[in-house]
């Protein structure tokens, strides 16, 4: 289901327990109102029946105690009491007898269209006028003294009644006035309260799931861009974005998914050139080793099938041992870049001075045997470094330097610490800090060191792709002098194990100078 149905569908269930709740509250009130101004007027109206009986019980009393006196005069004084018991029991069967008349001039008088009553005494219905003559139930007599009233709400013939009772005491007999009024107005009100609120709240629905209905298509529109725009980058589309300018929920959630559709889109780039580089890694490593597995090939061949002079023969087991030991040194660095790139280094507190002294070490023998000369300028501080892994990197900068320098020119390498244009570069590429020297206010973070060659130099894009597996900037300059292209990638791996940067500044015919700058 749609998210803008639910939306709709929510609404329009709360909405009708909203109503319903109001409606049921408003038209229960309204009942109850107009039921209790039903049994208001049930009650006047059993008020007026009660006093109209009591009134003509009262004449009828006043009558008999006038006959009585009269008689009392005639008699003696020694039959007084005969006489009030005689009296007595003449007043309880004249009201008996009385009381049908009595109801029936009552109802005459009183009596409305839609109310009747009912005359008990002494136990005994002895008057109605309701031609229904319903039963009445012993419930409106319980608990019942004078002064006060019983009242039900009974359904008869589909219509709705209120029996009130009253009660009062004549001569030590119980006289029970049961009027019965029509309540049936409270009722049909109710019922057409319910009608016409069916009807409203059908109408409000109505118009509200319309209203609802555009509201929530509009509001849902928005993340229809978003499906949309994510199918696409499913796809592979990874170009397109969301256009929401909203500044609500929505929107912020739209930016997100740009920037989370960016980030991927990068990601993807980034995997792609992985792919790129993996593959042309691969076909580099094969092309680096089909040349000197060739040259080995052929001349072992050569060697195997023909009988060559002393001379050419140690030609070719020259070639051979030069060609095999290149194949050496390319695996031995492949087998340090991958090991690197997998694993982290341990390091320690070393002397720089001393480990440039070891680097120059290393190299001189190489350098003799080209005449090049090298200058050091190195300003001793102890770093925290891996010794064996930097010392590895040094020398492949400087056997580049060797490659790319001419007869008789000379190498410098110099280390020291760098001034704050230069922190700022390594600042902006780690997370080292910045401190300063008490004594000569220069910034103390990182230390540098630079080989600077004369030689051949490169162009900008040669520097810039000086790391990549397998690049060479002059191939057949550096296969003549036993060169595989890894040498730089594993001086870039190292560096990055020691939070270090590299910067290349070279021009062709001019030279190049390497600057690596480790934090201190």
């Amino acid at each position: 289901m749609k998210f803008r149905y639910k939306v709709l569908f929510t609404n329009l269930i709360l909405l009708s327990l909203g109503l319903g709740l109001v409606g049921y509250l408003m038209i229960h009130k309204n009942f109850e109102l107009a039921k209790q101004t039903q049994l208001k007027n049930a009650i006047v109206q059993n008020n007026l029946v009660q006093s109209s009986v009591e009134y003509e019980l009262l004449q009828l009393l006043n009558s008999v105690s006038d006959n009585s006196e009269t008689s009392n005069n005639n008699t003696d004084n020694n039959n007084t009491d005969n006489s009030n018991a005689e009296k007595s029991s003449i007043s309880a069967s004249s009201i008996a007898a009385q009381l049908p008349q009595i109801g029936s001039r009552v109802s005459s008088s009183v009596r409305s269209r839609d109310s009747f009553f009912y005359i008990y005494f002494d136990g005994e219905k002895v008057y109605t006028d309701d031609k229904s003559d319903a039963r009445i139930g012993d419930t409106l007599f319980k608990n019942l003294t004078t002064g006060n009233k019983n009242y039900v709400i009974k359904e008869e013939s589909q219509k709705h009644y209120i029996y009130v009772t009253s009660q009062s005491v004549i001569d030590e007999k119980n006289l029970w006035i049961v009027s019965k009024c029509d309540a049936s107005e409270a009722y049909t009100l109710l019922d057409e309260q319910i009608n016409y609120f069916r009807l409203i709240i059908i109408v409000i629905l109505i118009a509200e799931s319309a209203a609802m209905y555009f509201i929530s298509r509009y509001m849902t529109k928005p993340l229809e861009k978003l499906n949309h725009v994510s199918e696409e980058i499913a796809q592979g589309d990874y170009a397109t974005r969301v256009n929401v300018k909203s500044h609500d929920e929505i929107g912020l959630l739209a930016q997100k998914f740009n920037i989370m559709a960016q980030a991927v889109s990068d990601h993807v780039d980034e995997l792609n050139d992985m792919v790129h580089r993996r593959e042309q890694f691969v076909a580099d490593f094969t092309h680096e080793i089909k040349t000197p597995m060739t040259s080995i090939i052929g001349y072992a061949d050569t060697m195997r099938s023909l009988e060559l002079p002393r001379e050419e023969q140690m030609m070719a087991l020259g070639y051979i041992f030069s060609e095999g030991k290149r194949l050496e040194s390319m695996s031995q660095k492949l087998f340090e870049l991958i090991y690197l790139r997998r694993h982290d280094i341990e390091k320690a507190r070393v002397h720089m001075a001393d480990l440039c002294a070891e680097v120059v070490k290393v190299v001189e023998p190489a350098y003799e045997n080209r005449h090049l000369t090298i200058e050091t300028e190195i300003e001793d501080t102890v770093l925290i470094v891996n010794r064996e892994l930097l010392v590895t990197a040094l020398v492949n900068l400087m056997d580049n330097a060797r490659k790319a320098s001419e007869e008789g020119q000379q190498v410098e390498v110099t280390g020291k610490f760098v001034d704050n244009r230069a922190c700022n570069i390594l600042k902006d590429k780690t997370d080292i800090g910045e401190a300063e020297s008490a004594d000569d206010g220069k910034c103390m973070t990182a230390y540098e060191i630079c080989i600077i060659d004369h030689g051949i130099g490169m162009t900008k894009e040669q520097a810039e792709r000086i790391c990549d597996e397998f690049y060479m900037a002059d191939k057949s300059r550096a296969r003549k002098e036993g060169g595989a292209g890894i040498g730089m990638s594993l001086v870039a791996i190292i560096l990055e194990h020691h939070n270090a940067v590299l910067s290349v500044e070279s021009e062709p015919g001019c030279g190049t100078t390497m600057r690596i700058l480790l934090p201190w």
